[in-house]
């Protein structure tokens, strides 16, 4: 049974009971209000008609016994005619009375005392009062009655009209409970939609609710939740993709070079050629091999940093750049391309060996890109976060639609031009990788034909 209905069928059976229990205790009540105002004025009639009885029964000076005295008292008052009574002697025997007699069984004790109770008389009911009297010293019981047959029909006039009442309400409580709930609901059922929606793929459906209750606070978290979740599977999507391209750019990667080296490596096994051409094919595959094999470092390289935190330290800036220049001095000089230091001394608290593969990557970078005789200037100065290095060359530059994939696994701007200068495209990836290790980031401008700037964002401060 859904929510709904449960509430509607709970609040329909709180509002039955509520209204029957309320109904007998207020019919009952009411009933009873007017039966001890009849039972009290039945008391006070008795108690009038046996003050009056005796009254005259002592002023009767008479030689007559005493139940002919009360008998002929009780017929010759007129005051006596409006009440419904029997008089009864002693033993019980009927002397006079109205009605059908029904004499009282009272006991000794009982003299001076009026009983009461409710009897039915046939169809009627009435309210019997008894009382023993003595009258010129010989005992009578006397017997009034009082009829109450309206007071309970009245009473179950009032049970049926409450009844009536109480199943109009309740089918009026139960359709506006029904409609009520439903309202309340919906919120509830809008949400419960929007979460099959978004089961299904539909991940830009959002509930959309009006309101400051706790159900519009429910569906904003649902709203919030969802976001969350839509950029949690868009990111998934995105790094399946980017796995698949990796994959794929990686194959193709392998393909090439090893498609060559196969080949060249045939040739040399399977005939004899002059030493020239030996030569450029042992050459072509030396140079194929270092490529794979710097291609596998470069992974090798980024799976670490992947699986592992590095170890951090104090590093002096001026130190690193020392040696960083003597590394990548035989490269510049066969290139004929110059570099030119200028870094704010300082310690900073990176991990040496990165950072330094970070540069060296991006220097080399650099010169691919530079022209003979060109320069290249490494700069470096301290910020309010940490330290700022800049790589700048003034070599062919990289459009501008290729800046924001530089990072990705086997981007390459020139893959023929990087093929041929032993790139696979995994540097700039292995230096975003070192550089958010180093809780920074790389930056790039670039324009075609005027050169470009690289940027890397150290935090952890600087001393």
């Amino acid at each position: 049974m859904k929510f709904a209905w449960k509430m509607i069928a709970l609040v329909s059976v709180l509002l039955a009971l509520s209204l029957a229990i309320g109904g007998i205790v207020v019919v009952q009540r009411v009933f009873r209000s007017e039966l001890d105002t009849a039972v009290s004025e039945a008391q006070e009639d008795m108690k009038l008609f046996s003050t009056t009885l005796q009254a005259l029964c002592l002023m009767k000076n008479s030689r007559q016994e005493p139940p002919q005295i009360v008998t002929q008292v009780l017929k010759n008052h007129s005051v006596f005619g409006s009440y419904q009574y029997w008089v009864y002697d002693a033993d019980g025997y009927p002397l006079i009375g109205t009605g059908e007699a029904h004499p009282a069984e009272l006991t000794e004790q009982d003299v001076g005392i009026i009983e009461t109770q409710i009897r039915q008389r046939g169809e009627r009911y009435v309210v019997c009062s008894s009382q023993r009297l003595m009258l010129l010293e010989q005992g009578f019981v006397l017997e009034h009655n009082r009829d109450i047959t309206n007071i309970v029909e009245h009473a179950e006039q009032n049970q049926q009209y409450y009844e009536f009442v109480m199943l109009v309400i309740l089918l009026v409580g139960v359709l506006l409970t029904t409609l009520l709930t439903l309202w309340m609901t919906r919120p509830i059922r809008r949400i419960s939609r929007t979460a099959k929606q978004l089961s299904d793929g539909h991940y830009d459906r959002r509930v959309k609710l009006e309101g400051d209750d706790e159900l519009e606070q429910l569906a904003q978290d649902f709203n919030r939740m969802a976001d969350a979740l839509e950029e949690k599977i868009h990111a998934l999507e995105d790094a399946a993709q980017r796995q698949k391209d990796f994959t794929a750019s990686f194959a193709h990667e392998l393909k090439t070079p090893l498609t060559s080296v196969i080949g060249y490596a045939d040739t040399l096994r399977s005939r004899t050629l002059p030493q020239k051409q030996q030569m450029e094919a042992a050459g072509y595959i030396f140079s194929e091999g270092k490529r794979l094999e710097a291609m596998s470092f470069a992974l090798l390289d980024l799976f670490a940093l992947d699986r592992e935190t590095p170890s951090l330290q104090l590093v002096s800036v001026s130190q690193l750049c020392r040696e960083l220049s003597h590394s990548v001095a035989y490269l510049l000089k066969t290139s004929g391309v110059s570099l030119h230091v200028q870094a704010e001394p300082c310690e900073i608290t990176a991990a040496p060996e990165l950072l330094k593969t970070l540069l060296f990557n991006l220097i080399d970078n650099a010169r691919k890109a530079s022209k003979p005789s060109s320069s290249i200037e490494l700069t470096g100065q301290r910020t309010q976060n940490g330290y700022c290095f800049t790589v700048q060359d003034h070599g062919s530059g990289i459009p501008e639609e290729a800046l924001s994939r530089l990072t990705e696994p086997f981007y390459m701007v020139d893959k023929s031009r990087a093929r041929a200068q032993g790139g696979a495209g995994l540097g700039l990836a292995l230096c975003q990788r070192i550089a958010q290790a180093h809780s920074g980031t790389l930056t790039f401008e670039s324009k075609e034909d005027v050169g470009t700037t690289v940027r890397v964002w150290i935090g952890g401060g600087a001393a």
